[in-house]
């Protein structure tokens, strides 16, 4: 049977942590992450996504994917999914982050409140993975918040990798 486990309770905190996962990962990793852009535009995305978000069926979002690590290992990877109407006032930054993480938006000065935040583990992994060829050997952590701006909601998933240094095979 296959077994995970947390390598410490600092790992525990990086997962259920409320605030900026980018400054998480500098403190519990003694490393300043490097955040590439994968995608960023206008799309239709899932009925989950849209559930969630109260986006109606065949009207677009703002869909943002990045990946985060060190040198040359992705740590994570995070998809946030921003509705038209959330764009409008500071949110409207959002279009516009390229390689900025973003939390510096979120728990900045004119944030945003996190309503929900969901840790769970995974198999599922989104299209982007598939095509980058990640493949894990085992389930992987993936939290999931949803923030409100005085403009609307917004949803950052973030799926930590299988090369995150928080995982950790038991060979029993």
């Amino acid at each position: 049977m296959e077994q995970i486990k947390l390598l410490n309770t600092d790992i525990f905190a990086l997962l259920s942590d409320r605030g900026s996962l980018t400054g998480r990962f500098e403190q519990v990793m003694g490393v300043k992450p490097r955040l590439t852009l994968l995608n960023q535009g206008r799309q239709m995305v899932s009925r989950e996504e849209r559930v969630k978000l109260d986006i109606p069926p065949r009207e677009m979002a703002l869909v943002r994917e990045i990946k985060m690590g060190k040198h040359n290992k992705n740590w994570m990877f995070a998809r946030t999914i921003v509705p038209h109407r959330t764009l409008q006032g500071p949110a409207r930054r959002i279009a516009s982050l390229n390689d900025t993480p973003i939390g510096k938006l979120l728990f900045g000065r004119n944030g945003a409140i996190r309503k929900s935040m969901e840790v769970t583990l995974t198999w599922e992994l989104p299209q982007t993975l598939i095509a980058m060829g990640v493949i894990p050997e085992h389930r992987l952590w993936q939290r999931q918040s949803i923030f409100e701006f005085r403009s609307g909601p917004l949803m950052v998933t973030e799926l930590f990798l299988p090369d995150c240094p928080i995982y950790q095979q038991d060979d029993v």
